[in-house]
């Protein structure tokens, strides 16, 4: 499904978070919260079940996710998206997996969308 919330981030307001979670089953209703004035965070999972995925794979991922995104927002826009993996502590390495996926991705969508330099890897051990 959707999860909707709302938070105060100082220097900025009120801001809408939509997490669209990626299921499947949902991908028909993701793409009317797309708006061309707000900003993304593509989040990208390293390991899956504590086993590390395979890079070409969270490649596939991350452009279906762009193309999807650049195709449900308007066109005379061009969105902006921070590049973020999980599970950095199943793959230690993880951090320059996707700084090296950003970077190509940066090359592959110029022009189409604004993708960070800056991203970010979290560890999703409890009490990290």
């Amino acid at each position: 499904g959707i999860a909707v919330s709302t938070v105060d981030v100082p220097g900025v307001g009120r801001v809408s978070v939509y997490d669209v979670g990626g299921q499947n089953q949902f991908h028909k209703t993701h793409g009317f919260f797309f708006l061309a004035n707000a900003f993304f965070i593509l989040l990208l999972g390293l390991a899956i079940g504590g086993e590390i995925r395979n890079p070409r794979l969270l490649y596939i991922e991350a452009k279906y996710w762009l193309c999807f995104m650049r195709a449900s927002i308007d066109k005379r826009s061009i969105p902006t998206v921070i590049m973020a993996a999980s599970h950095l502590d199943h793959c230690p390495q993880g951090g320059e997996i996707l700084q090296q996926l950003t970077d190509h991705l940066r090359r592959v969508f110029a022009g189409k969308i604004i993708i960070s330099l800056n991203s970010f890897a979290l560890d999703c051990r409890r009490g990290s």
